[in-house]
């Protein structure tokens, strides 16, 4: 049986705007963006598409060949456990394998591009914060004044 991963939900908020995946991991308070080819991916993960499967429809949606797809899927996908944004699904996925077009695949293949996670931290403290209890009596975002130190 092949590999199916899916979003690590609840603890991960996601949505794909404008072919960009936006990932917002709520307990680390990190969040994460992917564009192009990493969007891509996500969204077969997010339809819990089998990783060969993920393979298979990269190589047909970009120029590449089946080993450059392979390993740039298999990156990509040890950043997103990494990040904990993503996990496993062990429980006998039942999975219907989609098409190109199912996932809004274009009708002409694009130029192969590496697959980027971007990762952020800057608003950690700020996505962390607990916006009833951990903050001052101004209100959200400033944060409490035992939460400064």
């Amino acid at each position: 049986m092949d590999r199916v991963y899916q979003p690590n939900t609840p603890e991960v908020a996601h949505e794909v705007i404008d072919g960009e995946a936006v990932i917002m991991h709520l307990k680390s308070g990190k969040y994460f963006s992917a564009a192009a080819s990493g969007s891509f991916i996500w969204v077969c993960v997010e339809r819990q598409q089998p990783v060969d499967h993920i393979i298979k429809l990269f190589a047909e949606q970009y120029v590449a060949t089946r080993e450059q797809s392979s390993a740039a899927i298999e990156v990509f996908i040890k950043e997103l456990l990494a990040e904990d944004v993503i996990r496993e699904v062990k429980d006998n996925p039942t999975t219907t394998l989609l098409s190109l077009a199912d996932i809004g695949g274009p009708d002409t293949r694009k130029a192969f591009t590496s697959p980027t996670l971007n990762v952020y931290s800057d608003m950690q403290d700020l996505l962390l914060l607990d916006p009833i209890h951990d903050v001052d009596e101004v209100g959200w975002p400033t944060p409490a004044a035992s939460m400064k130190n």
